[in-house]
């Protein structure tokens, strides 16, 4: 008659040379997600920038309903570029572009986008009220109000102006 047999437990032992590559290796993962954490951009600086400037947003963002312009205060934009106002959630706009060498001109709903990220974006371009942004000085005025709270209780103007080149 034969004895039986305990099963023998697997060797889990690794040569020592296994354990140390593990262990750098793991070192270097910690370090590196360490590293991608202390230089990551944390001042909420997304806005676009042109020509090397960095577009500065409004005040406080949420509580006006602002959260940021493009272009962006006192910055250069070509006379093909978009004008485009990021606005907080639930909060509503109307543009109107004031250049410095003539009357105001609304920039009619349709042709404005009204995007699913609450951003009012205007192209200029053929067949629309303007083609091209005037050279120079450029104001845009926008009449902005919170939607919950109702145009006649929120409404309020934010402006700015930027350089057409």
């Amino acid at each position: 008659m034969t004895e039986p047999t305990t099963p023998r437990k697997p060797d889990l032992s690794y040569p020592l040379r296994t354990k140390v590559v593990v262990v750098v290796v793991l070192f270097v993962a910690i370090g590196g997600f360490v590293f991608a954490g202390l230089s990551a951009d944390t001042d909420g600086g997304d806005e676009i920038a042109l020509s090397g400037q960095e577009p500065t947003a409004t005040q406080s963002t949420i509580s006006n309903g602002v959260e940021r312009l493009r272009p962006g205060r006192g910055t250069e934009a070509f006379a093909q570029e978009s004008i485009e106002l990021d606005l907080a959630p639930g909060w509503r706009g109307e543009l109107v572009l004031q250049p410095d060498s003539g009357d105001a001109i609304p920039l009619p709903d349709d042709e404005v986008e009204f995007t699913s990220l609450n951003q009012l974006i205007y192209e200029p371009g053929p067949g629309k009220t303007i083609a091209r942004l005037p050279s120079g000085n450029v104001c845009v005025r926008a009449t902005i109000w919170d939607q919950v709270r109702g145009r006649a209780a929120s409404e309020r103007v934010e402006s700015w102006c930027f350089d057409v080149t």
